[in-house]
């Protein structure tokens, strides 16, 4: 592979302003949607939490602090949150920030009409799954303005984790006052009104969304930046060719392959982060021969995690068999590794065996993954295992926003997934719950699973709640739906004028804090 030359140049101008400072960062792909309630990529989360500021927020290191709410109570049962908003807390077009604004969004969020493929989110709120399901109007949904900035939230369950689940767009307030107007075109530049540091400009397809900062944010002066352009840089190579050529100041992924280059000529552009999170594979066990946990244990249990993660990424991922990442506070998984590489292969065709599978009639399985080399690699490796107790793979690439289409579907045999965003467990536990919804891609359904994260959820004391998620995942992965792999570890080039970007797991570095320093 042949690279352009190393040139680090200044951050671009912004169309009409003079010495603006506008950073260009890669963001891995072409957004689908900018509306927070239909949102379902990382990639349009990333812009998002530039436009717009939910209750709870965080700051430059990750951290969940208030955000259009500067203060809040839980009623000692833990079922009613009350959220005093902000009183300088503005839309970008001037008008205040309510708690009627979040009202209706919530309501807005779990009507089914909106079709929301995050609204499970929001389940913790009272009614919110059966309002969702249509089985309740909106205006049933636990959540009501006491005042103008006044929220009262009531929850279904003890949800000790509520703040952290604010941040996520499925939690951001949208403008009633323009969504009612403009239906689905509020979301267009030049229409779009938000209450976050940014404010959208344009959007040209697949070449760049581009942000300009919000005079109405309530912190507006402490905002240097003029504006942020997302370029959506899909493929590692070309991106990492960009950032050398001083096209892009920052990306948040590089070929591995690169990475001695790396460290020995760009060390200091260098951010090797973990990232809360979890890749893992899905089984469809609606189809067969993945109906049958004999099959999925087999393949999963093939699987060299080591050699996944020290001889194919070479970046520092953490190899993990539970599916809650191995960096999440508090929890300690009971699901353990099951023995020696080669007592595993023994005992995957053992299991193959038995589910009648073997020389004479091999299993034939299709991988799915996300197009990339780096991904592509890493499918070819778990192809050559599982050739290793005599399974024929088809491996088939989609782009990111086909892949996770295909997968919400429900149409495939076994795919490449992956979750990550929150410090606790039933964020990704949840992803096997039967009626958790689309993400829950393999619909997979155990009512003994079910019952432990029942009992879980309406669990108010943190400690036997957690007893419960550790025992509830040891009986889901025990049916083996799904294959646990690794945590990420994020490979980020960030151009060292770059103030304001720190390491953080979850891997968010909101454009509100960055700056530009020259040297």
């Amino acid at each position: 592979m042949r690279y352009l030359p190393l040139v680090l140049s200044a951050p671009v101008l912004l169309a009409g302003a003079v010495d603006a400072k506008v950073l260009c960062i890669g963001n891995g792909g072409e957004p689908e949607t900018l509306d927070p309630h239909r949102y379902n990529l990382r990639l349009e989360e990333t812009i998002l939490n530039d436009l717009f500021l939910g209750l709870t927020t965080f700051d430059a290191h990750g951290n969940i602090v208030p955000g259009a709410a500067e203060r809040w109570s839980v009623s000692d049962d833990g079922l009613v949150w009350t959220f005093e908003l902000r009183e300088d807390g503005k839309w970008s077009d001037g008008q205040p920030v309510t708690a009627g604004d979040f009202v209706y969004a919530f309501r807005r969020l779990l009507d089914p009409a909106t079709a929301a493929s995050l609204a499970h989110f929001m389940y913790p709120v009272r009614n919110a799954a059966a309002v969702n399901a249509g089985e309740l109007p909106p205006t049933a949904l636990g959540v009501r303005a006491e005042a103008p900035r006044t929220l009262v939230v009531e929850l279904e369950q003890p949800f000790p984790f509520f703040t952290e689940r604010l941040i996520y767009p499925t939690g951001y307030p949208v403008p009633a006052h323009t969504v009612e107007v403009l239906g689905a075109d509020w979301v267009k530049p030049g229409r779009m009104v938000s209450n976050g540091a940014f404010v959208l400009e344009d959007w040209q397809p697949h070449a760049h969304v581009t942000l300009r900062r919000n005079a109405h944010f309530h912190d507006a002066d402490s905002v240097t930046l003029d504006g942020v352009r997302y370029l959506p840089t899909a493929d590692s190579y070309a991106a990492f060719n960009r950032y050398r050529a001083g096209e892009i100041d920052a990306i948040g992924d590089f070929p591995s392959s690169e990475m001695d280059w790396v460290r020995k000529n760009l060390a200091d552009h260098l951010r090797l982060t973990p990232l809360v999170s979890i890749m893992y594979l899905v089984f469809n066990v609606t189809q067969p021969p993945f109906d049958d946990a004999r099959v999925r244990e087999a393949l999963g249990i093939a699987i060299d995690r080591e050699l996944l993660t020290g001889r194919v990424m070479r970046s520092d991922e953490v190899p993990s068999v539970s599916l809650v990442p191995p960096m999440v506070p508090g929890y300690r998984s009971a699901v353990a590794a099951a023995g020696t590489r080669d007592a595993r292969l023994e005992r995957a065709r053992e299991l193959l065996g038995d589910a009648g599978y073997g020389p004479d009639k091999p299993l034939n399985v299709t991988l799915r993954y996300i197009s990339g080399d780096e991904s592509k690699r890493v499918q070819v490796a778990i192809a050559a295992m599982w050739k290793d107790i005599g399974v024929a793979t088809t491996l088939h690439h989609t782009e990111l926003k086909s892949h996770f289409a295909d997968l919400r579907q429900g149409n495939f045999e076994v795919a490449q997934a992956g979750w990550f965003g929150e410090n606790n467990p039933e964020h990704y536990l949840n992803l096997l719950v039967s009626d958790t919804g689309d993400v829950n891609y393999g619909r997979f359904a155990s009512a003994a699973f079910d019952a432990l994260m029942d009992r879980a959820h309406a669990e108010a004391d943190l400690a036997r709640r957690i007893g419960l998620l550790r025992e509830a995942e040891t009986v889901g992965l025990a049916e083996h739906p799904v294959t646990p792999l690794y945590a990420v570890t994020i490979r980020a080039l960030v151009d060292p004028r770059i103030g304001g970007w720190h390491a953080n797991p979850r891997n968010v570095h909101g454009a509100r804090y960055l700056t530009w320093n020259e040297r």
